[in-house]
């Protein structure tokens, strides 16, 4: 009967380990419904895939989910937690992005904007061209690519580039893409108070898009 009360150990001490984390999990959630309420924004809190929208971002690795999106009655904008991993093993590394999803008024071709960066530098240097505006400060700190360079230039106007250079855009804390009728703005992992104003922050800067854009790719 000996070796009975070692296995007995390990049991319950699996088991309280197994409680803990669920019981922790379940105050995350309803801290995260709580917010939700607060700013007046329904939410989903079950584990689920990425939008089926073609974006770079949600192509990335593998075990996709999307945890904790919170959206307001009636619109399809949304925030929400999205988390893939790479590798695998030994070598496996999840990443967690705090994302904002919203609608745009016009059909855009694939367009991204990131922050220049050593491998985006690398690239430039054997001649993987990025598109280039007339702001130099602009060209150092984004990398631009999109499917059409004219897009591209129409959007990043003198208004858009100035809103970018300012501390209003997160100055190279977010990342852009834009593909049809969506607008993808996301950054690193935020605790989950800051996703309703993340929403608010998208919406607006969904406002410093050029008005352009909608006459020359509305449809």
């Amino acid at each position: 009967m000996a070796p009975v009360l070692p296995i007995l150990i390990v049991l319950l001490v699996a088991g309280g380990i197994a409680y803990v984390a669920w019981t922790m999990h379940q105050r995350q959630l309803a801290r995260a419904r709580a917010i939700a309420a607060a700013a007046g924004l329904q939410i989903d809190t079950d584990t689920k895939r990425p939008p089926a929208l073609d974006f770079e971002l949600f192509e990335r690795g593998s075990s996709k989910k999307v945890r904790h999106q919170m959206w307001r009655a009636g619109e399809q904008d949304s925030v929400f937690q999205y988390e893939y991993t790479t590798g695998s093993g030994d070598n496996a590394r999840t990443y967690t992005m705090t994302c904002a999803l919203v609608t745009v008024p016009f059909r855009a071709p694939h367009l991204t904007i990131t922050t220049e960066n050593w491998w985006t530098r690398i690239k430039r240097a054997v001649g993987s061209r990025d598109i280039e505006v007339e702001s130099p400060v602009f060209n150092d700190r984004y990398h631009v690519r999109c499917e059409d360079e004219r897009f591209a230039i129409t959007l990043l106007d003198p208004d858009m580039i100035a809103w970018m250079l300012s501390p209003a855009s997160g100055q190279g804390a977010i990342s852009f893409e834009l593909r049809g009728s969506w607008l993808l703005a996301y950054g690193d992992e935020l605790d989950l108070e800051y996703l309703p104003p993340l929403l608010a922050w998208a919406q607006g800067a969904r406002l410093q898009l050029p008005t352009v854009l909608t006459e020359w790719y509305g449809g």
